[in-house]
């Protein structure tokens, strides 16, 4: 039977909405982030977070110099000041409804599930002599899979469809150059992110979910998104508050080890800057990858590897006044995807995304509600291919290392490609409950 989507939508607004407004009656307590620092240091964790979880100016000079602090010993013995443990809960509703143009017909279907979502663990800091660590590990994390809808013949031990993940795990190495304040260079190694994504909104972020600008594929077989992690080398220079970073990397999404295969020896390259204004976190940002993949490997569509690119510019402007602040974060991303086809050699894909954001950090950043609007268009060369649509959430910080946030978004595309017209228009809409707490 087919329910309702509006139905199902406003009862889980209802509860979700009535059970934060109860917890949010119990009280608001200071705000906190990932533990294991803060215990180190000593410090509050609104040193390097405004609102918990978004990066100030101390927070991202932190991130790019190895998660350490100047002036600090440079190695500790006790594994609690490395060490932090993280656990991700989820209730959601998934209302979807896809509508034939032609006939108005509409076909409804709704999921709701509760699931611990992830356990993971962070560890890193200094190590001696210059070196740095810095590991994000997944012990597991609810991947919304069954049998009856996915062809894998495996399942976790424990009967979950869970998995373990290792997004990062790198070593760094930081050197100051003599002669100048507040400059040095860098390198990392290991599973790294192309971009310093944290500094942007993309990862330390307030919201549930990600921009769809950072999430979003181009083509079926080529897994490349803004946000990812990859197996690789960078090396940067900071000064002051510029700091430039390119690196080499194997490849893109969870296919990276193809560049294992046969003779596909190709690696991308990736190129990210940003500056630092004032002390509330404001930057402004430029992103550039380059990379080829060897889509012709996994579809018979493709007669060529993918050669693409993809520019991104970034901001955000951080405020308070007098104890009332907040935030306003967007990026725009274009990219560039060439490959050969049956029907075209050389076809060249444009693709386009964007989205902004507005924060309100309010009870000293303990409450921070946020809009956001989101678009993504895989290939600009046609119409009725374009995501899009607004999300509305609420983040709030009850205790000293937790969070829970409430999100609600609606997102509508509809299903036209180069050589035909679109005949469906799919509208889904997400409410979910995250409630994250760490030691």
């Amino acid at each position: 039977m087919n329910l309702d989507c509006r139905q199902v939508w406003r009862g889980w607004s209802r509860s979700a909405l009535g059970a934060l407004a109860i917890l949010v009656a119990f009280g608001v307590s200071e705000a906190g982030a990932i533990t294991a620092w803060a215990r180190k240091y000593g410090v509050s964790c609104n040193v390097c977070h405004a609102a918990g979880y978004k990066l100030t100016r101390a927070g991202q000079k932190f991130l790019r110099e190895g998660h350490t602090m100047p002036g600090t010993q440079e190695k500790e013995a006790n594994l609690s000041d490395y060490l932090a443990i993280t656990g991700k809960i989820r209730a959601w509703a998934k209302p979807k409804k896809v509508e034939t143009l032609a006939t108005g017909t509409e076909t409804k279907e709704s999921r709701s599930s509760f699931e611990e979502h992830a356990l993971s663990l962070y560890t890193g800091g200094p190590l001696d002599k210059g070196f740095s660590y810095f590991v994000e590990m997944y012990l597991h994390e609810n991947e919304k899979k069954n049998p009856l809808e996915n062809s894998e013949t495996n399942v976790s031990d424990m009967g979950d469809w869970g998995r373990s993940k290792l997004a990062e795990a790198y070593l760094q190495y930081l050197k100051p150059i003599s002669g100048y304040e507040d400059a040095f260079w860098t390198a990392r190694i290991g599973r790294i992110m192309p971009w310093l994504v944290h500094l942007h909104g993309g990862g330390a972020r307030l919201e549930y979910s990600r921009p769809l600008a950072f999430s979003s594929t181009v083509n079926t077989t080529n897994p490349y998104r803004m946000f990812s992690r990859q197996y690789g080398v960078g090396a940067g220079l900071g000064i002051k508050d510029a700091f430039v970073e390119a690196g080499v990397v194997n490849g893109t999404g969870k296919h990276e080890n193809s560049v294992e295969i046969g003779t596909d020896t190709h690696k991308d390259i990736y190129v990210s800057a940003d500056y630092s204004i004032g002390d509330k976190g404001s930057m402004l940002g430029v992103y550039y990858y380059k990379g080829k993949y060897p889509s012709n490997w996994f579809s018979g569509t493709y007669l060529s590897p993918d050669e693409f690119n993809q520019l991104g510019f970034l901001g955000n402007y951080t405020f308070d006044f007098n104890g009332t602040g907040g935030a306003l974060v967007g990026s725009y991303l274009i990219g560039k995807n060439k490959y050969d086809t049956a029907a075209q050699t050389g076809y060249e894909q444009k693709s386009k995304g964007y989205y902004f954001e507005a924060q309100a950090h309010v009870w000293g950043g303990d409450l921070a509600p946020y809009f956001r609007w989101d678009f993504f268009d895989p290939d600009t060369s046609f119409k009725d291919n374009e995501t899009s649509g607004p999300a509305l959430g609420i983040h709030w910080k009850p205790m000293e290392h937790g969070r829970f946030v409430l999100e609600g978004s609606q997102t509508s595309v509809k299903n036209g490609t180069a050589t035909t017209a679109a005949t469906t228009k799919t509208t889904s809409q997400e409410l979910t409950l995250e409630i994250q707490f760490m030691f």
